[in-house]
């Protein structure tokens, strides 16, 4: 009998096994990806377990037949990355997190909300409207994208005004080890099950004091190769009484950065984003001839109102916004291309609609390269990816920016989305992998082609990771192969 075969006999006779499914086509699924440059061969099984205890058993059990676990989240194509896929060459089963979709607590008074894995950002939003509430999230994701993943991952969120940790809104959270051992972080390590935590008042929230010591913050970004997150707390806030949209523009992104910048440290607006021409014509949805003869660059923002004098409250940060961006010889619009804030705040305070992912808008293959810089360096970079796309025969117009300030504009996510066919994608990839990294491009989340560049000129983690990965996964059962090196491999 193989491993596998022992492996599956094992679960059937746990005493609450989960669905173990082996059809071909329900295993190739699990190697859809927008990245599929990434080589990658479908498990053997796909497991649906519905609750922690069947998570444990499944991570218990693959130490016990030396089987390697893929971690899936959401529904749909899991990321742009590539990264949780199988591993090539690994006797692989998935295991996939959809069907833990429970929201298992909503606490308005503390702005908090518990959820498990599974639970996507259409549902979950869907679920905090009655409440006024919704829940942080990046540029229009997927209805579903699995909040928890999105936000394991470091998916950028689009407030900038708050001097967040990179993971927040992210709290506590319930993690399975690599040997199939269940820990919590935070308070929720606390005695007792989450219900008692919940009911005694102690809060669901990040540890405090001298000794902190978070290791929810250490996983993020390792998508599944160091445990399997099964539930997490999430900070979630008010929607707001009344909501405005309003735009900067300028064919000067150095003019229009610092003015965003100032904007940001003053607290103004909610949801802050940096387009160019195609990124928002690809944003909104419109033909990219109806951005032709608009400036280079847009900034685009909500200012909200709340609970006291709403209106009063709006009105004052506009005008506070207007008197900044007229100190750049820039104005505050109103209007953008026609279409009604309704529309406008409907894409930046939700999540695409199904099937028309926003970077994906025909369906082609995109490369997709993201980093972190300054918003001083926008301008630089994108200058840099322009003559990287016209090398490869592309053309300067067709290169989607997408800037995303974070940390009081601290710091900034910078994306570059292309459509491409598979050889010019590669081609493009290693070529302005190499022209970022020289220029001091920061890939706090490697992957695709460019992990092992990027780790190679990083010696101290490539020391460090084994270190970590045997830590979390002694017995290197989650997906080895994938993000973090260990004995060599990729």
């Amino acid at each position: 009998m193989s491993n596998m075969e022992s492996y599956i006999k094992s679960l059937f006779a746990v005493q609450n096994p989960p669905e173990i499914r082996t059809e071909p086509h329900i295993c190739a699924a699990c190697t859809a990806d927008n990245r599929s440059r990434v080589p990658a061969e479908p498990p053997l099984a796909v497991l649906f377990p519905t609750c922690s205890e069947q998570v444990q058993e499944i991570v218990r059990l693959a130490n016990e037949h030396h089987i390697s676990l893929a971690v899936r989240s959401s529904q749909g194509l899991e990321s742009t990355s590539g990264a949780s896929l199988p591993a090539v060459g690994a006797e692989c089963v998935a295991v996939n997190l959809s069907r833990m979709n429970k929201i298992m607590h909503i606490d308005p008074k503390n702005n908090m909300a518990i959820l498990e894995a599974g639970v996507t950002y259409d549902q979950l939003n869907q679920a905090l409207k009655p409440y006024g509430l919704y829940c942080e999230h990046p540029l229009a994701p997927r209805a579903e994208k699995s909040v928890i993943a999105s936000l394991l991952d470091r998916d950028p969120v689009l407030t900038a005004k708050h001097l967040w940790d990179v993971p927040d809104p992210l709290c506590c959270v319930e993690m399975i080890m690599g040997n199939g051992a269940l820990f919590r972080t935070g308070s929720a390590a606390g005695p007792g099950t989450l219900e008692e935590m919940i009911e005694s008042g102690c809060g669901i929230n990040q540890a405090q004091g001298p000794v902190w010591l978070d290791l929810g913050r250490v996983i993020t970004g390792s998508q599944g190769t160091l445990a399997i997150v099964t539930w997490a707390s999430v900070k979630v806030r008010p929607i707001g009484t009344v909501s405005t949209p309003a735009y900067l523009q300028s064919d000067d992104i150095n003019t229009l950065a610092d003015c965003v910048s100032q904007i940001i440290r003053r607290r103004l607006g909610e949801e802050s984003v940096l387009l160019n021409r195609k990124g928002l014509a690809q944003l909104l949805g419109v033909d990219p001839a109806a951005t032709a003869n608009m400036p280079q660059w847009t900034y685009l923002t909500t200012v909200r109102g709340f609970r006291f004098f709403p209106e009063r409250y709006r009105d004052n940060q506009l005008a506070d916004m207007a008197d900044i961006a007229g100190g750049f010889g820039l104005a505050v619009q109103d209007s953008l291309l026609g279409l009604s804030n309704e529309r406008i705040a409907a894409v930046l305070c939700g999540s695409s609609d199904k099937g028309a992912y926003w970077r994906q808008r025909n369906g082609k293959e995109i490369l997709d390269l993201f980093f972190l810089s300054t918003m001083d360096k926008i301008g630089f970079y994108s200058g840099l990816a322009e003559a990287a796309a016209e090398k490869c025969g592309l053309r300067r117009e067709d290169l989607c920016v997408y800037a995303q300030p974070s940390q009081m504009g601290r710091n900034c996510h910078i994306e570059f989305i292309i459509q491409a066919d598979r050889e010019t994608a590669a081609k493009l990839e290693k070529l302005l992998g190499i022209v970022l990294l020289d220029n001091k491009a920061f890939f706090s989340r490697p992957y695709g082609s460019l992990v092992e560049k990027i780790y190679n000129r990083c010696t101290d983690q490539k020391t460090v990771m084994p270190v970590i990965k045997r830590f979390f996964d002694e017995n290197n059962v989650m997906n080895p192969g994938r993000l973090v090196y260990d004995g060599g491999r990729q």
